[in-house]
């Protein structure tokens, strides 16, 4: 009976379809599905990590950061946008946290916002939480990958209050140009809106560099993790960035969510923005070639077609068999390989299966072996 009193908006949200996947799995499963760096973070930082706990770094901290850490990552920041100071930064327990308290933050009652689809699972969830209404803007194998500008124009009304992009992309593994990057920033400088910018894979790019929103449009909050760049998913920190009005508005909304981030955490990524250059020039050379091997094996299958990866560490390929992507995602998963089915991303991600190269080489080429024999035998 108590299950009639849940609000809708709880109610209808989904059990991610990655997750399903992972939690079915056996333990010898090849993880080709959750996008987790297989490598560890730099000993530095673990290092660091024990030493706050030692100094007494355990208790509350200020619920926007501490503020070493702030003024750390607006400096690593400037290389995108030279304006920015501690008083842009607010420290959070990852993307996640970060992108819901974002929307908790601009988005209100009856608002809408653009959404990718195909695009990561939290954005809808986060908006229609937050109150809003999420309307979909197209992301299409034959294009790249890239939003159709047109479209993206049509969809605003007097109700749209932000958009929601995410370059490099996830599950897609596209890098937006400048010149698309520039024309969605157009979009939002036009209509007076928002631009929420995940950016949590702009340290992964193969061909050309990442272009922030935050470069084109005042009115942008770029959301970051930690957790890929340092491959500590699990320590749950990242940051968001943006005006210092909103940051102060974040603040508040993050004091009644999460109290503040992991004091002692903080210390241990300091560490690691003191040494990101070499270790992301080095992870980035690890990834570039497990793409490499991951876009080779997707070739020697002949129903997929798989658009060329710029970013991230993700591919999205679209077969041509008649069975939806969760099943096809089970029969992969019986054979001992995990991958994520592409409706795990919205509507369009239908007919695609999303796997992660965050892996070794030889796990990447063994796991893509086993797809190939199960996609011959559909």
């Amino acid at each position: 009976m108590m299950d009639a009193m849940i609000p809708a908006r709880v109610a209808s949200l989904k059990v991610s379809g990655i997750r399903k996947l992972f939690e079915a799995a056996p333990p010898d499963a090849i993880n080709l599905g959750l996008g987790e760096p297989d490598v560890q973070p730099p000993q530095e930082m673990i290092d660091a990590y024990k030493a706050a706990l030692d100094k007494g770094y355990n208790k509350y901290g200020p619920s926007a950061g501490v503020k070493e850490l702030r003024e750390a990552i607006a400096r690593s920041l400037k290389r995108f946008r030279k304006d920015v100071a501690f008083e842009n930064i607010i420290v959070t327990a990852g993307a996640t946290e970060g992108m819901m308290i974002a929307c908790e933050t601009i988005v209100g009652g009856g608002d809408e916002v653009l959404v990718p689809n195909p695009g990561f699972i939290v954005y809808g969830p986060d908006v229609a939480l937050a109150g809003g209404k999420p309307v979909e803007y197209s992301l299409k194998h034959e294009n790249g990958f890239l939003p159709d500008i047109e479209e993206m124009k049509s969809l605003v009304t007097p109700k749209t209050k932000a958009i929601i992009v995410n370059s490099p992309s996830n599950p897609t593994g596209t890098v937006f140009p400048k010149d698309v990057v520039k024309a969605i920033a157009d979009i939002a400088t036009d209509a007076g809106l928002y631009i929420l910018s995940d950016e949590v894979y702009h340290n992964f790019v193969y061909e050309g560099e990442h272009c922030s929103f935050a470069r084109f449009h005042d009115d942008t909050v770029i959301v970051d993790s930690f957790s890929k760049t340092f491959a500590v998913t699990g320590w749950r920190i990242g940051y968001v960035a943006t005006s210092k009005e909103i940051i102060q508005q974040l603040a508040k909304v993050q004091y009644y969510t999460l109290a503040c981030p992991s004091t002692a955490t903080q210390y241990a990524v300091l560490e690691g923005l003191r040494m990101e250059n070499h270790y992301r020039k080095q992870l980035l050379e690890t990834f570039r070639g497990r793409r490499d091997v991951a876009m080779r094996k997707l070739a020697e299958i002949p129903t997929f077609s798989t658009p060329p990866v710029s970013g991230a560490f993700y591919v999205f390929p679209r077969y041509s068999q008649k069975v939806d992507s969760e099943d096809f995602a089970l029969r992969i998963l019986a054979k001992g390989v995990i991958c994520a089915p592409g409706s795990a991303f919205g509507s369009r991600g239908e007919g695609h299966l999303r796997f992660s190269y965050a892996n070794s080489k030889e796990n990447i080429e063994k796991g893509l072996d086993i797809v190939k024999e199960v996609a011959a035998s559909i």
